[in-house]
């Protein structure tokens, strides 16, 4: 999970919490839930930057569960730069690298998991509680199909960097489909 930016000097963010790994440890215990995803755009159906031929894709790319705790909604709040009531974007390249007091431990204190090629993901035996689910993806342009068909370097595609996080609740053995629109 590209939780941080990396840059040469990040800015070190103090959130006013804590860390709490209990609190989070409480979350990631085995429970009766699960949680099965795709994060897979193609043209005509993105929504990212305004243009409609975005294909947006985690393929290949991680996928973290990550406890809602009081750190993680600051931490949230900071990263994506604004509340995460549902769902929120971040491109990589286009905000300040930041580095959070407490992100080892953060990072650590979640589950991971990969997309297949197709975009999909799964986590199950998940507790009950509230949750983030952080995806790493990439925003390819209009030109992506082009490069197939016609060899163009990478220069001529619009390629963005960045992560998704959607905000979800599970209880009592329910069974969450993700399937959009996230970006």
């Amino acid at each position: 999970m590209n939780l941080a930016l990396t840059a040469c000097s990040p800015t070190l963010v103090r959130l006013p919490v804590a860390f709490d790994q209990k609190e989070a440890a409480a979350l990631l215990v085995p429970g009766p839930n699960q949680i099965i995803g795709t994060i897979l755009y193609q043209a005509d159906r993105g929504r990212v930057l305004g243009d409609p031929a975005t294909y947006v894709s985690c393929a290949g790319r991680e996928v973290t569960l990550v406890p809602y705790t009081d750190y993680a909604r600051e931490w949230a709040l900071r990263y994506y730069g604004k509340p995460v009531t549902d769902m929120a974007y971040r491109l990589a390249n286009r905000g300040k690298s930041m580095k959070f007091e407490g992100e080892e431990a953060f990072q650590a204190a979640s589950r991971k998991t990969v997309c297949d090629s197709k975009g999909n993901f799964a986590f199950s035996n998940v507790a009950d509680g509230d949750f983030l689910v952080v995806a790493d993806v990439q925003w390819l342009g209009k030109f992506q199909e082009m490069t197939y068909n016609f060899g163009l370097s990478q220069e001529d595609m619009d390629v963005e960097e960045g992560s998704v996080v959607k905000k979800i609740s599970l209880r009592g053995g329910a069974k969450k489909v993700l399937t959009g629109p996230w970006p």
